[in-house]
């Protein structure tokens, strides 16, 4: 990186110069800058390197041009080079001013690039895919509420793939597991079915080995695997000699045939892929939508045109199967906008409020400098009148700028490392690519570039002022006892606005994210999480229900018997399960109310079904608002029964009790009529943001199920009863793999963890910038202050009180701060609606938030101006006349 600017930096020099030596230089830079890395020179030592190559460079230039003759406004290249040096020691005799300022550019360089490196990581780098723009993922969309379901189905894709024209593959994965065999246990490993051409549609390519081909798919060709890179390097130790191994999966022995990239993560980061075959039952669930969907749009085909073609196939499908695909529309949304949609205004919005942090600390530090170059105007008036040309004066500000823009690019990409590791440490793990964030060329670069605009950003202003001085106003108007002029007091003035208002639009965001996050955590859950740990298996290699119920209960039991296990439930469906630690197990069926007229076939109402154990509602501590729970005696040999929610009794029943109801539910191929027994209290089931949805339960004794989630009540402390709860599992049968396991309560968090991680960083920022303008604010009324001792000392002379002076200084903060709060409150106005996705029932315009924010920016500007009001009470009349 060092050597690339330092490229730039010849590229910047005149062209005669360029010409001549520009070459050569940039040979011998790199030559020495090889020696120094060889010698062991590390982060540190290539910033001290290469700025002292910038200074030589700087120096060469300058007397190359005064061997010429040849000037800039009066500004040799040397004598900025001495520019350079009298800065540093005017910075030297202000430690105070100096470190101020350079901790200000610091954390505004730091907190940009930190969350510029997350942009670009998670959205501006290209996906590892070829030609990425030409992928697309599948959804079924309902074609009447424009709800879009999670997936597809197998027979619908097959039958899609086959008409086609405009794509050139088209594909689907399902989620999957294989079991593999380690020390006497059975371990699950996350596996998608693909299909012909799944690999293809991606345009993904393999570390080692191959993809499936064609002839994969043939009659016996469903013994091969691909194995994903984490599984590589986690369980069998990269042997690259792994290729053509067979490995016995599911008590089966399939080879290797590839081995993928570490940043092939699609549909998520799979251990394994295995080819998908057709299967007997995929024509009778072309309503489902639990799989994965990808295509390749053909050469020069554009989305419009896949999307219209889609329209025209998704007819076709509702025509093959109406009952299935009623109101069936396939909608295609691209690869890029799929994996980012829901985090790439996110992350815009913390770069743009950044971006504010980065521009408040700049204005701080022109003001600042302003303020400081009014203690020296006589000084740069004197020089002007001495002959001093007007390059020449602005060298002297220029070169302090970029003194203190270098420092605080040091400090800030010190910040920059740290910043990046927070972001990774507190980053919902679904944030695509957020384990690679690293702080690379590109990220460096960036803070190299955000000191560059730093230094122009905060010396502008002084230098253009201070390199016109006048001397009658610098000795007059400008002198101790005024404030520093009145276009001097302006400037300054509009800089503290400035930073108030860009606070305030900070501010304004994290308060409605804040409020937002507080009306979402009031929400009930319909369930306690707290202290259940949840352990999932998939139960389906058993010759019968009973024998796959007697090791159920077996491992219930050992689970019922550890200590501090108060109760173990089962259920085939958990809320707030996400298809992380935890399978999301989301099945719907149709039903009809019994004694009702029936409606048309594929139009009856649908809810999400579970089955469960008698005591699953007492472990999940769900109530029982109505009627009854299971109880032992529901099972196979009595009578059918259901419990339902609340919500599906509003919907279809409304005051009534339902129960001693029937509802005719159909689960596969087959239509029970089952009594409603009990209603329960409605759950959210996918965090606090989702709503209620109709759902039913049916006994586990009455309905049989291979997905088993347990669920242990216990005491604090339960994810502490994972291990031994896998041993109970394991006892009543060694070849059961248990596919996951966590606790209620971090499923439920992993819900909250994107809202949580926005709001941190928003509110970290606007605190960063309330900081600044208050150290603004500050800054401005202290010199207003010291420049106005002479008037307060004849104020007090003439009797004027300590009241009088502390209204008078409270009063011009009060100005300052109401100005910046109103225009902020306006800009917040307009920007808020870009994070209007980003809140939970509370609107941009909320009453309550903007009050709370007037009332803490005025607290915060009384508490900066209150310090400065004391001192002014404190001004002794007489030595303040003698000072003058």
């Amino acid at each position: 990186m060092g050597a690339r600017l330092f490229r730039i930096l010849v590229g910047l020099m005149p062209r005669e110069f360029r010409r001549e030596y520009g070459a050569e230089l940039c040979e011998v830079a790199e030559e020495q800058w090889t020696e120094a890395r060889a010698g062991g020179a590390g982060f540190f030592g290539a910033i001290a390197f290469w700025t002292r190559q910038a200074v030589a460079l700087l120096r060469v230039v300058g007397s190359v041009r005064e061997s010429t003759g040849e000037t800039t406004g009066g500004m040799t290249m040397d004598g900025f080079i001495q520019d350079l040096r009298h800065g540093m020691r005017a910075l030297a005799r202000r430690p105070g001013f100096s470190l101020l300022t350079i901790v200000t550019l610091g954390l505004g360089i730091g907190a940009t690039t930190a969350i510029f490196s997350a942009v670009h990581t998670v959205i501006l780098r290209p996906l590892p895919y070829a030609n990425a723009d030409e992928v697309v993922v599948l959804f079924r969309t309902d074609l009447e509420t424009g709800e879009r379901g999670e997936g597809v189905s197998a027979s619908n894709i097959r039958d899609f793939s086959e008409a086609a024209t405009l794509f050139d593959a088209v594909a689907v994965a399902e989620p999957w597991s294989l079991d593999l065999q380690v020390d006497g246990r059975v371990e699950s490993l996350r596996t998608w079915t693909v299909t012909r051409g799944f690999f293809d549609a991606i345009g993904a390519t393999p570390l080692l080995g191959r993809t499936f081909v064609d002839s994969d798919y043939d009659e016996g060709g469903s013994n091969l695997v691909v194995i994903g890179h984490r599984a590589w390097v986690n369980r069998f130790s990269a042997d690259p000699a792994i290729i053509g191994e067979q490995l016995t999966l599911d008590g089966e022995a399939l080879t290797v045939v590839g081995v993928m990239r570490s940043d092939f993560r699609f549909p998520d980061a799979a251990e394994m892929w295995i080819p998908r075959m057709t299967q007997p039952w995929d024509a009778n669930a072309r309503a489902a939508d639990f799989m994965t969907g990808v295509a390749r749009l053909a050469d020069g085909v554009t989305l419009s045109q896949a999307r219209a073609e889609a329209t025209q196939l998704s007819a076709t499908l509702r025509e093959i199967d109406p009952e299935a695909n009623s109101g069936l529309l396939y909608s295609l949304v691209p690869l890029r906008e799929h994996l980012f949609g829901n985090v790439r205004t996110a992350l815009f919005v913390i770069m743009t409020a950044v971006g504010f942090v980065l521009l408040i600390a700049c204005a701080n530090v022109t003001g600042l400098m302003l303020a400081r170059g009014a203690q020296r105007e006589r000084d740069y008036a004197l020089r002007g009148a001495l002959g001093a040309g007007t390059g020449r004066l602005v060298g002297h500000v220029i070169a302090e700028s970029v003194i203190l823009a270098f420092a605080g690019c040091v400090l800030g990409i010190v910040l920059t490392y740290a910043g990046v590791g927070l972001i990774g440490a507190l980053g919902p793990d679904h944030l695509p690519r957020i384990d690679e964030l690293v702080v690379d060329r590109t990220v460096l670069g960036f803070a190299v570039l955000a000191a560059a605009l730093s230094a122009l950003l905060s010396g502008l202003a002084p230098s253009l002022r201070l390199s016109r001085p006048d001397l009658r106003i610098a000795l007059g108007d400008g002198a101790r006892g005024s404030s520093g002029g009145r276009s001097a007091r302006r400037a300054r003035g509009r800089l503290v606005v400035t930073q108030v208002a860009g606070a305030v639009v900070l501010l304004t965001g994290a308060g409605l994210l804040l409020r937002s996050f507080g009306v979402l955590l009031d929400k009930e859950l319909g369930f306690d999480p707290t202290d259940r740990l949840v352990l999932q298996i998939f139960a389906y290699d058993y010759s019968s229900n009973a024998e796959r119920m007697t090791v159920v209960q077996e491992a219930t039991d050992g689970m019922a018997a550890l200590p501090g296990v108060t109760g173990v439930a089962i259920t085939s469906d958990l809320p707030g399960a996400s298809d992380g630690a935890i399978a999301k197990i989301d099945i719907t069926v149709p039903f009809t109310i019994a004694q009702r007229a029936a409606p048309p076939a594929g139009q009856e109402p649908v809810a999400a079904v579970a089955q469960i154990s008698p005591d699953y509602f007492d472990v999940m501590d769900i109530d029982v608002v109505d009627g009854r729970s299971f109880e032992t005696f529901d099972d196979a040999a009595t009578a059918p029964v259901i419990v339902v929610n609340e919500a599906l009794v509003r919907r279809h029943f409304g005051d009534a009790s339902p129960i001693g109801e029937e509802l005719i539910v159909q689960f596969g191929q087959t239509a029970i009529a089952r009594e409603i027994v009990g209603v329960v209290r409605d759950v959210r089931p996918f965090g606090h943001a989702s709503q209620p949805r109709p759902e039913i339960f049916v006994p586990l004794a009455q309905v049989a199920t291979g997905s088993i989630t347990f669920v242990l009540r216990a005491g604090p402390g339960a994810a502490g009863l994972t291990q031994s709860a896998m041993e109970a599992v394991w006892a009543a049968n060694p070849a059961q793999s248990v596919y996951g396991s966590t606790t209620a309560e971090a499923l439920v968090s992993d819900w909250l963890k994107e809202r949580q991680f926005n709001l941190f960083l928003i509110s970290a920022f606007s605190v960063i910038s309330l900081l600044l303008s208050a150290i603004g604010l500050y800054g401005l009324i202290s010199f207003s202050v010291e420049r106005r001792t002479g008037e307060i000392g004849i104020r007090r002379a003439l009797g004027g009180q300590s009241q009088s002076l502390v209204r008078m200084v409270l009063g011009e903060g009060a100005r300052l701060a109401g100005s910046g709060l109103v225009i902020g409150l306006v800009a917040a106005w307009f920007l808020s609606r870009f994070i209007r996705g980003m809140l939970f029932e509370v609107q941009p315009t909320d009453p309550l938030t903007l009050f709370g924010l007037g009332v803490v920016v005025f607290l915060i500007a009384g508490a900066a101006t209150a310090l400065p009001a004391l001192r002014a009470t404190r001004v002794n009349p007489v030595e303040a006349l003698r000072s003058e």
